[in-house]
């Protein structure tokens, strides 16, 4: 057994803890239907992590280690486009979360670190978790250049460096901390199915979350900074929908009145 150069994703569920109290009613018996919903929950996460791409993408180094609210995923440096992959994956993760009215935070790092079915260990784990806990601050996944970097040199080898880092950074936005993260805002609407009709759900589930978040922040400075970030991520995205040029291309399509009327969050 030896350490491995290694791409390391550590990500904190938000509220997973709260989840797997709802399991157990006040009497201490066990709630079957919430028990179930957990369950789903976890399946979720490993299916979208394992599954493959239109173009039968199969990673060969991939580990996913998930252990109460946390998630610990991570490949080898060299596996050809694995960063965009993995990132586009989180992404729709993300966005799959945010549809059952949660949200995560997590951190990706490289370095050395020792991961199979029976155990991970190792300093890029370490890195990952501090990374997650004392820099992400925000719901928001985040990573340094270095990770992009790693994704141009082992580029798809149907292309060159060039294009994989434009592909890896059409799922990334740039933070005022200089930080980038995945974007799960403007930039989720390349990830859904049907952008023009699924795009409108997605903003709606996201307020909802945003406006509950900022309800109950008004007793925790916590909360507060967690969804007043989210709060000015949303309300971004809805000036670049509200363009006059992105509302003339929804002219047939049914969905003018709404992007004209949605209103930002206060």
């Amino acid at each position: 057994m030896k350490y491995e150069n290694r791409v390391t994703i550590f990500i904190d569920v938000l509220g997973f803890k709260q989840i797997i109290k709802s399991t157990l009613n006040p009497d201490g018996s066990d709630n079957e239907n919430n028990i179930k919903l957990l369950n789903d929950l976890i399946l979720l996460i490993r299916e979208i992590m394992d599954m493959d791409d239109e173009e039968g993408h199969i990673s060969e180094s991939m580990q996913i280690t998930q252990f109460s609210d946390s998630l610990v995923i991570s490949f080898k440096e060299d596996e050809e486009s694995e960063v965009f992959y993995t990132l586009s994956n989180i992404q729709n993760l993300i966005i799959n979360l945010v549809g059952r009215k949660i949200i995560c935070r997590g951190g990706i790092a490289y370095g050395k670190l020792v991961h199979n079915d029976k155990m991970v260990f190792g300093p890029a784990l370490v890195e990952a978790y501090e990374t997650e806990s004392k820099a992400a601050m925000y719901p928001r996944i985040i990573l340094d250049r270095s990770i992009i970097e790693i994704g141009r040199k082992y580029h798809a080898f149907e292309h060159g460096q060039s294009e994989e880092q434009r592909a890896i950074l059409k799922l990334l936005s740039k933070d005022t901390d200089d930080m980038y993260y995945i974007d799960y805002f403007t930039k989720a609407q390349q990830e859904l199915d049907n952008p023009e009709f699924d795009m409108p759900e997605y903003i709606d589930e996201l307020k909802v979350i945003i406006k509950e978040g900022i309800k109950f922040g008004k007793k925790s400075p916590d909360l507060k900074v967690k969804y007043g970030w989210m709060k000015n991520k949303f309300n971004a995205m809805l000036r670049n929908f509200k363009k006059p040029e992105f509302i003339e291309l929804l002219s047939n399509t049914g969905l003018k009145d709404y992007y004209s009327n949605i209103n930002y969050i206060e």
